[in-house]
């Protein structure tokens, strides 16, 4: 009987060990909202502890294929945690939910957003660059002008593709312009995520 409830427990152990996750930093949060209301938020949805100075947030604007980088600040972003980047020029109650501030964050609804890891490695992205789809990209939840887009739950894995066609309610609901009650915080429900950890048979037949 001792060595059942040792053997439940140690497989209790390693199991909890098993935390919903993604596979990189993720693009969250999309704030476009009135005068220089802008800001991202980029989510640590890993296991790890992550320094953002190798990453960037690439901005093509109006269909451009020339970017303009905006690096992250070099700071450790622990798992589960979040990074807000808001334009300095935003109102107060924005300003309050940044980690960094930036003036290159003042993209419009049609510009494409790319998280970029060594400044060429894709990682996620917002958009389809190459293309100009006028003043917003849409579909039947919204624009990505004069709104607030929030990433599903259930993305666990970024868009590294950043010229497919874009359709933001595949990945993202959409709130009014200048809802900023969602930064700071996300939660990605992506299931167990797989590991090494030995089965319940295995165990199982160790302790015979």
């Amino acid at each position: 009987m001792q060595r059942l409830i040792l053997l439940v427990s140690v497989f209790c152990l390693l199991a909890g060990s098993a935390l919903a996750q993604t596979n990189d930093l993720l693009i969250t949060e999309y704030v476009e909202g009135s005068g220089n209301n802008k800001a991202l938020e980029i989510y640590n949805g890993t296991e790890d502890l992550i320094n953002l100075g190798s990453y960037s947030i690439e901005r093509y604007s109006n269909g451009s294929l020339t970017p303009v980088s905006i690096p992250l600040d070099a700071v450790d972003l622990q798992a589960g945690e979040t990074w807000v980047i808001v334009n300095p020029l935003a109102e107060a109650a924005l300003l309050a939910l940044a980690d960094q501030t930036d003036g290159n964050i003042n993209f419009n609804g049609d510009d494409a957003l790319v998280l970029a890891f060594a400044g060429s490695q894709v990682v996620d992205s917002f958009g389809r660059v190459g293309e100009d789809p006028g003043d917003y990209w849409s579909c039947a939840g919204g624009t990505t002008q004069n709104h607030t887009l929030r990433r599903l739950s259930s993305i666990c894995e970024g868009d590294t593709v950043i010229d497919d066609e874009f359709d933001p309610c595949l990945e993202y609901s959409f709130f009014a312009s200048d809802v900023f009650t969602g930064l700071g915080h996300h939660i990605a429900d992506c299931g167990a995520v797989g590991n090494n950890n030995p089965t319940w048979g295995i165990l199982k037949a160790s302790f015979r």
